[in-house]
């Protein structure tokens, strides 16, 4: 039987990519986003299944529905979020509500979720983090914050599942091309590319090159990785050189 796979936010960007590249390598896979028209677009491209709901609200659960559809799970992706482009002084109590709901507070609910259906399966989580919780990002700082959540989250879950035979590790991706979508404020341009670094492998990231990193930690090559927030950035935080002239 092929494994089975769910991946939130997974209808745009990162998540898309990473739908892709998992049934490509054979998975089965429930396609979660808010949009039912966008979540059954990439299902049907991939012959997978959509799930659709918002991870903010506590009444839905894409964890269940995936489960349901596909027979039980391997992994959870929990890809979905929000980005707040505002320092830490402009982040109003209204940014931070949205931020921790989808950010940390749906990814653990979550994560509960497919305890129970990854131990019987052996079977992992991924979380999507980002190099801005492993660094501070003042002009997104709200969003920085909770990222940095994120990881610590995965280790601590990594270290209590990891006696249940559930590995729980996150990515942290760069800058990455094409970019976030949903904001606070709605939405935004993900082609934007004003301020983007240039590091030192000359090239921002792809989405594909963290659907490669998320496949590999889902699949059976990494199966004594667990509690890992791997950087895939281009080598953006090997050095301040990686830094354009005046970017912030």
């Amino acid at each position: 039987m092929s494994a089975r796979a769910l991946v939130t936010g997974g209808t745009s960007g990162i998540g898309a990519a990473i739908c892709r590249r998992l049934a490509a390598d054979g998975w089965r896979v429930a396609v979660a986003g808010r949009s039912a028209e966008r979540a059954g677009l990439i299902a049907d491209e991939i012959g997978g299944v959509a799930v659709v709901g918002d991870v903010a609200d506590p009444g839905h659960d894409p964890v269940a529905l995936a489960a349901e559809a596909l027979g039980g799970l391997d992994c959870t992706v929990l890809n979905a979020g929000v980005i707040a482009d505002r320092n830490l002084p402009g982040t109003a109590d209204d940014d931070w509500a949205l931020l921790l709901a989808v950010n940390v507070l749906a990814v653990h609910r979550q994560a509960r979720a497919a305890r129970a259906h990854l131990a019987a399966s052996g079977g992992s989580i991924l979380m999507t983090a980002s190099d801005a919780g492993v660094w501070g990002e003042p002009a997104i700082a709200g969003y920085s914050i909770t990222k940095r959540m994120v990881l610590q989250l995965m280790r601590c879950l990594a270290a209590e599942w990891g006696p249940d035979g559930v590995r729980v590790n996150a990515l942290c991706p760069g800058d990455t091309e094409p970019g976030m979508v949903t904001t606070t404020a709605g939405r935004r341009n993900p082609g934007a590319t004003d301020g983007w670094l240039a590091p030192p492998l000359g090239a921002i990231v792809q989405a594909t090159d963290v659907a490669g990193a998320a496949a590999f930690l889902a699949g059976p090559d990494a199966a004594r990785i667990t509690g890992v927030g791997l950087l895939v950035d281009a080598g953006m935080r090997a050095s301040a050189t990686g830094w354009k002239d005046g970017a912030a």
